[in-house]
């Protein structure tokens, strides 16, 4: 009896990972298919049939995984930034890292994945408008990332390598309007502008000079 009910048992959890790796999977592939198509379409001219087919699926069937185009687009920004602080979070694992180092890391990386540079700031573009889904994400998701690198940046200034004549608050403002507005000439001109290369200027004017 004791053997049967161990088999069955089992059975039934083998059943339940085997649901859940295929969940997964579904999910990936629908995030990756709707990554591709607010790229190209913005969150407006996406469709969720067209979404649906490039990740095989049917649209009811897409829908049993996200329920509204909303909530796929905050699964596929949850992604992006979720990949990002795994890859260039400087204060990953409760340490304030060299936080100019990881921001040039991460603007190389985006150099390699235009498609996803392409979508966020074809969102964040959308965004700005009170109605669209991903406003408050965005205006939320602005403040958090200021306030962890703000933090850094003050390390940074009291440790000599920042400079400390302009504001921790105001060096991120300005790093993140050089990193945005570097990205859109760079999908308008990709063949003209570097943009790793002329953001690495850029950080150098954050560093203490009387350290260089």
């Amino acid at each position: 009896m004791n053997l049967l009910y161990n088999s069955y048992m089992g059975k039934q959890q083998t059943n339940r990972r085997s649901q859940t790796e295929r969940t997964r999977a579904s999910k990936e592939k629908i995030i990756q298919a709707a990554s591709k198509f607010f790229a190209q379409e913005g969150y407006r001219g996406a469709t969720l049939a067209d979404i649906a087919k490039a990740a095989n699926l049917s649209e009811p069937g897409l829908l049993h995984h996200f329920p509204s185009k909303t909530h796929l687009l905050m699964a596929v920004l949850s992604e992006r930034d979720r990949v990002d602080r795994e890859r260039f979070d400087p204060t990953k694992d409760g340490e304030v890292g060299d936080i100019l180092s990881s921001y040039k890391k991460l603007v190389a990386y985006n150099q390699t994945v235009p498609g996803f540079v392409k979508l966020f700031t074809t969102l964040v573009a959308e965004s700005i408008y009170e109605q669209h889904p991903g406003h408050d994400f965005f205006i939320h998701r602005y403040q958090e990332t200021r306030k962890q690198a703000i933090v850094a940046v003050k390390q940074g200034q009291a440790e000599g390598v920042i400079r400390s004549d302009i504001p921790a608050e105001d060096l991120i403002i300005m790093m993140y309007a050089m990193m945005d507005g570097l990205q859109i000439q760079w999908l308008l001109e990709p063949e003209t502008i570097d943009m790793t290369r002329i953001f690495s200027q850029f950080v150098q004017l954050f560093k203490n000079q009387k350290n260089e």
